[in-house]
């Protein structure tokens, strides 16, 4: 223990701590589990659960299985108040899959030992244990869950949000079976409201079951009331040697679990980041040749299609050349033949009008005769 300024703390892995941490089994049971305790945990499940306890006792936590083979089932507290009614409360810290189906099965444990103790009971008072008729006392099974759970994942609106309760009942009419068992769950993990926003003393029990371990004192708002017990009595200072150990331990193995779970989660983020940049090298080069592809073919379509205009072009302008040639060439000796026809048949006209004017007819008449024009005769 460390003293400072007048106040005891416990130094564990560089850390001060004044109170338990209740969220561990260890802290949780040692505070509200041990002779001395019973007022505290009265006050606890009256706020919580809106029950009318005037006094608790404790139990046997260590319950026998159903069978030989089944190994043997310890509870953080076990206790019964003045009717009977029995109380099983556990904290639970890290993830169970089936922590549900547990708290069933814890039950079942229970009432099993609830019929043996009614049996011892009967034979003391009939000498017949055998005539039991199964009417056991009503169980309160209270299970702190102080992992993300299947309440906190779940958006129903409800008068408590961090409260479930689940009973037997009719599925169509609701209607309660009514033997006496309740299955109660806190989302501890869910309940995140800061001192300020704490409006009622639900909420402020809520509230120090959860941050108790980071505190150095009570909190004022709640000085007088009994809340401020239950940091009395998980103050290491009022506790014996034995039992700091067992929480000095509880916290270690908490702190070696939590970081060996961060290393795990670090060793597990790089190996991902280097498999994730060999992946996305490797997706992205293919994505890079697909799309270079794609741009080379674009890019050589366009190029071919230049090439092909140009080349399409001088061919085109060779075969118009050669066409326009023969064209030409054609058109040209229709012209050529049309020109020797029409300068043929006027030679041979004006040989036939000069044989008629050897012949001593006039000009008009050889014009008529020959079928050109009198002017042209002039040229002769």
């Amino acid at each position: 223990m460390v003293e400072i300024d007048g106040i005891l703390y416990m130094f564990i892995d560089g850390k001060l701590y004044r109170y338990a941490n209740l969220t561990l089994d260890k802290g949780f049971k040692i505070t509200l589990g041990r002779p001395g305790s019973e007022e505290v945990l009265k006050h606890m499940l009256n706020r919580l659960l809106g029950l009318r306890i005037k006094w608790l006792e404790y139990r046997n936590t260590e319950h026998p299985g159903m069978t030989e083979d089944d190994r043997s089932s310890r509870f953080d507290v076990y206790c019964e108040d003045e009717d009977g009614n029995g109380f099983q409360v556990e904290m639970q810290n890290w993830s169970q899959k089936h922590f549900h189906k547990r708290a069933v099965y814890y039950s079942s444990l229970v009432l099993q030992d609830q019929a043996a103790r009614a049996r011892r009971e009967q034979k003391q008072r009939t000498g017949n244990k055998k005539n039991w008729d199964y009417n056991y006392k009503p169980l309160y099974v209270v299970s702190f869950l102080n992992f993300r759970n299947w309440i906190s994942e779940k958006e129903v609106t409800r008068i408590n949000q961090y409260i479930s309760i689940y009973r037997y009942t009719d599925i169509e009419t609701k209607e309660e079976l009514g033997d006496g068992t309740n299955l109660i769950f806190i989302d501890l993990h869910s309940f995140c409201k800061r001192p300020h926003q704490c409006t009622n003393m639900q909420d402020w029990w809520m509230y120090s079951l959860k941050n108790m371990f980071n505190l150095t004192e009570c909190p004022s708002q709640v000085l007088g009331t009994e809340v401020e017990d239950l940091f009395t009595q998980s103050e290491l200072a009022r506790m014996t040697l034995e039992q700091r150990l067992k929480i000095e331990e509880s916290i270690m193995t908490e702190n070696d679990i939590r970081n060996s779970i961060a290393e795990q989660l670090e060793e597990g983020r790089a190996k991902a980041l280097a498999e994730g940049k060999a992946e996305g090298r490797a997706e992205g080069l293919e994505i890079g040749r697909e799309e270079g592809r794609e741009i080379g073919r674009e890019e050589g379509l366009e190029i071919g299609r230049e090439e092909g205009r140009e080349i399409g072009r001088e061919e085109g302008l060779e075969i118009g050349r050669e066409e326009g040639r023969e064209i030409g060439r054609e058109i040209g000796r229709e012209e050529g033949l049309e020109t020797g026809r029409a300068e043929g048949e006027l030679a041979k006209a004006r040989e036939i009008a000069t044989k008629l004017l050897e012949k001593g007819l006039s000009r008009a008449e050889i014009a008529a005769i020959v079928g050109i024009e009198e002017s042209e005769l002039f040229l002769l």
